[in-house]
Formats: C-alpha cells, structure tokens, sequence
C-alpha cells in the first residue's frame, strides 16, 4: 500500500497553496516512503511574508540519508526551482541528524505541510552550537557581496561592497516576482541586517526565530546605536516588501541606511576576530578547522592572528595543521596588498 504524504499544512495566499500542493507531490514521487515531514520555514510561516519573499521548505528524511540521496535531493531542488512560480528555496536534514543536533527555527517558525509533525521530540539546538551558528552566517553575506580576485580574502575594515554605487552595492542581487521576472532589490542588506541582529543576541545567550524576532530580540536584549538600523531596515522590508522603491525620497532613506550598515559589518568582523581566535582552541576539530580557515579568508591587519595559526601548525590534527598552514599562506601573499582598498 503506498505511504500517505500529502498535503495538510496551507497559508493564507491560495497561490502560494497551489505551488505547495504540486510541490508535495513531487516530493512524494521523487523520494517515495523516505520522507517523514516537510515544513513550511521563514516569514510565510509565521504570516510575516511580503512580496517576493521566498517559501523555505524543509524536507525530513526518516533516519539517516541512504547512499545517494543528497545528491539526488541536490538535483531535485534544483530542478524544482526552476518550475515553481515563487523563489523556492529548498533544504534538507535527516531526522537522525535533527534528533542528535537539535533545531532553532523548525522550533518555533515553521508549519507543518506534509507528514508526521515532530517537532516536538526535536531538541532546541544549545546555545553554544547556536552561537556557533549565528557568528559565522554573517560572513556569507558580506563576501558574496564584494567582488574580488578568486581566493582573495576579504580586508578588514571592509568598505562598501560598491562604494559609488546609488545603494553601495547592497542592490546586487535582484530579486524574482512571480511570473519569474526580476527587479532590483534590496532583499540582501535585509537579510544581513537580520543576521547581525541574531549574532549579537546570541552573544548574549538568546536564541531567535525568525528575522522579525531577531530585530525584536535585539532592541530588548542588546539594544545598542545599531539596534535603531536594524528596525528601519526591517521597516522598508515591511513597507515596500524586497524591491527598490520608485519614489525619490524612499531611495533617499534607503540609500541612507545602506550607507551606515557598513559600520554594523565592521563592528562584528571585530567581533567576529575575537571568537574565531576562541574557536581555535576549543569545540570540535572541525569547528576549530573552520574557525582557521575563515582566520585566512578575512585579513586582519596585526600579529594577533598570524601568531595564533603559527601556533596551530604545531596542533596534533593533521586537518588542523593544514587549515593554519592554508590561512597563513594566504595572509603572507595578500597582507604585501594592504593598503590597496578595501574589498
């Protein structure tokens, strides 16, 4: 008899239900009696979606992936993609995986489409794994942002990653409407605000749910000179949904706002300079490895971090002793380009 996954979860917007109906079903074909649940993640499961926004979905997959189907999930999402009428973004863990690790978002901002729910025999993640978490997303966003050589780390203090452009860059990924059209959008400074906002709660031992809460979160348990442009970036999000808006006086403001959040990154690459160097000497190897690796992908002017990896070379984890070995070539060929300009 074939197994049940359909779908039981739906949102308020009958468009968005008709994509997460076909989706289901594909689902249910692709990975036939493999999976336990998929969930609907991000604002359109907490009714905080606005236009253009992406459905985040979860798919979770009973005990532990089988040879293979990573690969195939990676295929499948990507051909997914291209066939919905909404940005889709598609993930996938493994129940075993989710059990062991725990799960924030899934927690508490997540709807349940398809499956068993199990949230709650899920474990919310610990805190210092969350923090691990939070401290290195902001990273992905400010590096995908700012073009430069293939390798070359990025410099600190970074500049804006297009500093005469009319939004400093922040416009650089555009953003998708339905009919598959793009516009020029503003969706990245968005969601690099949201994950500042997160890391420096998680600093002070919270956890968050969605990039609302972060925002939240941040005006109550840090509430600092960075937590006002947090809330006006989230504001725009609100107001003109993930597009550049047309009026004069509203680029004006956003064009403000783009121009401070350069002060925010800098103020958490320091931040972030400081627990890198703490990784290094504690948590799991790879923890440790990745904290190295990133050591040599951002270039820190000063001794501190050359010193710290020269150390590391003498570690007993061959993986280690690489990682320090790969970060202190590429400070010593790039740290003789110093006074170029920032990348």
């Amino acid at each position: 008899m074939e197994e049940e996954f359909s779908l039981v979860g739906m949102t308020e917007d009958m468009g968005i239900n008709s994509v997460l109906f076909g989706f289901i079903g594909l689902c249910q074909m692709a990975f036939p009696k493999r999976l336990r649940a998929c969930y609907l993640l991000g604002s359109h499961a907490t009714g905080d979606g606005v236009a253009d926004s992406d459905l985040d979905l979860l798919l979770v997959f009973k005990d532990r992936f089988q040879e293979g189907e990573g690969e195939r999930h990676e295929h499948f999402r990507r051909s997914v993609g291209m066939m919905a009428r909404f940005p889709l973004d598609v993930s996938a863990m493994d129940e075993a995986r989710l059990m062991a690790e725990g799960t924030v978002n899934l927690k508490r901002a997540s709807l349940l489409l398809a499956g068993e729910d199990i949230r709650e025999r899920i474990p919310l993640m610990p805190l210092e794994q969350w923090l691990r978490f939070c401290m290195h997303r902001p990273y992905m966003f400010m590096e995908r942002a700012r073009a430069r050589a293939e390798g070359e780390p990025l410099r600190y203090p970074l500049a804006h990653p297009d500093p005469r452009g009319e939004l400093y860059g922040y416009d650089h990924s555009a953003v998708l409407d339905a009919q598959g059209m793009p516009h020029r959008g503003f969706k990245e400074l968005v969601t690099l605000a949201s994950r500042l906002a997160a890391a420096e709660v998680a600093l002070a031992g919270k956890h968050v749910f969605s990039k609302r809460d972060a925002i939240e979160a941040h005006r109550l348990h840090v509430n600092n000179d960075r937590t006002l442009l947090f809330e006006q970036i989230h504001e725009c999000r609100k107001r003109w949904g993930y597009r550049v808006p047309e009026a004069p006086e509203d680029q004006a403001h956003l064009r403000s706002l783009c121009a401070r959040i350069l002060d925010a990154e800098n103020h958490f690459l320091g931040l972030y300079k400081d627990y890198l160097l703490a990784e290094l000497q504690r948590g799991e190897v790879r923890d440790r490895v990745l904290a190295a690796r990133r050591l040599g992908e951002i270039l820190y002017p000063g001794s501190e971090v050359p010193a710290a990896l020269t150390q590391l070379q003498e570690a007993p984890e061959p993986e280690l002793r690489e990682a320090a070995r790969e970060s202190l070539r590429l400070i010593e060929r790039y740290s003789a380009h110093r006074d170029s300009p920032a990348a």
